[in-house]
């Protein structure tokens, strides 16, 4: 199985009800949304007779302050770390 989570990607603001812009609260809460999503998704797979082998991914990151900048067209570490997992369900 194959993850890409997209939800943290801007704009998030989507998910905080009048939020104008992007943020570590909107990011906060699509990785909420994210959570809610997976431990369904996961119990299903857990039912299957085998079990899959999980990539899970993230998009880069987005810099909210961090040494100064802000979003996610730089070069900078938070921008660049792409968050991995891979296990078995």
């Amino acid at each position: 199985m194959f993850l890409n989570v997209s939800a943290i990607h801007g704009p998030n603001r989507y998910f905080v009800e009048g939020a104008k812009e992007d943020s570590v609260e909107t990011q906060r809460a699509a990785l909420r949304y994210v959570d809610e999503a997976l431990g369904p998704l996961f119990e299903a797979m857990r039912k299957r007779a085998r079990p899959a082998y999980c990539l899970a991914f993230s998009d880069h990151g987005t810099a909210y302050g961090e040494d100064g900048y802000q979003g996610h067209r730089l070069a900078h570490d938070v921008v660049w770390t792409v968050p991995y997992r891979e296990f078995l369900v």
